[in-house]
């Protein structure tokens, strides 16, 4: 008896093979935790308290390049369908989701590049915003990050972006849409906007790599630079 040996909560990883158990376990008082290809995570909580088993992830994180060429222009792109359709049409910064084991530069150089065929040169981070209530009831953390433009010849991805344009800051100025609940086609958001103004001006944050352990790559420490 798992109670009789002082457990609180038990853990069952069903295979995909064997996915059949999913439902005895249920009827066992198993409950889903998470999923992946491979397998569900199942739990199970035993004493008649509150259960204090860690919640599996539950922030995705996106990141967005603004990216700026020898002109002092910055990278704006059109999405061949966006996630939402006040947000189909307008021109935002190239970016996108980031891949497990990514740090933001990395994530914000590899989707620029993909989307854009331009490969960027770090210089910090921009921005960072927190949201809650996102796809699947996630929170969303979006991160801004300045790159420098090696070559501002365009190669886009037909797939994912419908046109890719560098602009300069009096012609997005012209075009940003002030009100929240209008459509945004050929308009860029007031919220970009921002980011990108503070990417032209303010301080950035800066990157360092700290010592890793047994051999490991070490973590990412992000410091405000000096204003």
């Amino acid at each position: 008896d798992w109670a009789a040996q002082g457990k609180k909560g038990v853990w069952l990883k069903v295979p995909l093979a064997s996915g059949s158990a999913v439902g005895a376990a249920a009827a066992n008082g198993f409950v889903f935790h998470h999923a992946q290809p491979a397998y569900a995570m199942m739990t199970r909580w035993l004493p008649p308290i509150p259960s204090t088993l860690p919640n599996y992830s539950f922030t995705q994180i996106g990141v967005g390049g603004v990216v700026i060429n020898a002109r002092g222009e910055v990278l704006m792109v059109q999405e061949t369908v966006s996630p939402m359709p006040q947000f189909q049409g307008c021109w935002k910064l190239p970016g996108g989701l980031a891949d497990p084991g990514e740090d933001f530069m990395q994530t914000a150089k590899r989707e620029v590049f993909e989307e854009t065929g331009v490969d960027g040169e770090e210089m910090g981070i921009v921005t960072l915003r927190h949201s809650h209530g996102y796809r699947f009831g996630q929170g969303d953390v979006y991160v801004t990050v300045k790159l420098r433009a090696k070559s501002d010849v365009l190669r886009i991805d037909p797939v994912e972006i419908a046109a890719a344009e560098w602009m300069s800051m009096d012609r997005m100025r012209a075009i940003v849409e002030h009100n929240p609940a209008a459509p945004l086609d050929g308009k860029v958001s007031a919220s970009t906007f921002r980011q990108i103004e503070a990417a032209m001006d303010g301080p950035l944050i800066q990157a360092e790599t700290l010592p890793g352990r047994n051999g490991k790559r070490g973590p990412t420490l992000y410091t405000a630079g000096k204003i």
